[in-house]
């Protein structure tokens, strides 16, 4: 056969294997890429690449592995969609970079983040300045989301004549049904509290909250199954 068709062949029938298990995955490939999407990503796209030109690997071979890769990943992302932990182990979760104002270095130094690495970020958000950060957060896709102080904040219609209220983080309280106890000593709040703040908005079974937090200015945020 023909070298050329041969080559053809091969491109065509792992181009269409690599469409079909990119589709079977989601689009967290492509919407949100944190790093262990990124090396799954490129892993299985060289997989493809080598499937389709080296003539010394079995396609075959390379179809099988590239239904491994993603059959790995799909399963990865199912046990994490109900295990917290695993999913932090995996993704990483989100860092303090910023607070009040202050750069949290020891942070910066765990995600191997350099302070030119900040300043760009901020500069890409028009802050020339992280005195008018209130809150930096390195994301685990690597973005930056910044909450400004109030006095830095662009007024609206809705802050004429009416005193801003404080800024600050939405904090997690539950999370896939998990009441996350460390966050609620952060607020000085016990489970007892987020079980009574349930029951006032009739949610009986904290299994039916997909997340919950509470804002800075203590109103409760939920989401359910049912929502």
């Amino acid at each position: 056969m023909n070298e050329y068709l041969i080559l053809f062949i091969r491109s065509v029938v792992t181009y269409f294997t690599l469409v079909l298990f990119a589709r079977i995955m989601g689009r967290k490939q492509i919407s949100q890429l944190t790093y262990f999407d990124y090396v799954v990503g490129i892993t299985i796209g060289s997989i493809a690449s080598t499937a389709s030109v080296e003539k010394n690997v079995d396609i075959y071979e390379g179809i099988f592995c590239i239904i491994i890769w993603s059959v790995l990943t799909i399963l990865i992302s199912e046990i994490t969609l109900k295990n917290i932990k695993l999913r932090l182990l995996i993704d990483s979760e989100p860092l303090l970079i910023i607070d009040k104002g202050k750069v949290i270095y020891k942070n910066m130094k765990k995600a191997r983040y350099n302070i030119g690495d900040l300043l760009m970020q901020l500069r890409v958000k028009d802050i020339f300045y992280i005195t008018e950060v209130e809150i930096a957060i390195l994301e685990p896709d690597g973005k930056l989301s910044v909450l400004k102080k109030s006095e830095h904040t662009t007024l609206t219609i809705e802050d004429m004549n009416i005193i801003k209220p404080k800024t600050g983080m939405m904090v997690d309280l539950i999370l896939d049904g998990n009441i996350l106890s460390s966050h609620l000593q952060q607020i000085q709040k016990d489970e007892d509290w987020v079980i009574a703040q349930l029951k006032a908005r009739n949610i009986n079974n904290i299994k039916d909250v997909v997340f919950a937090g509470i804002q800075a200015d203590q109103q409760m945020y939920i989401v359910t199954k049912d929502d």
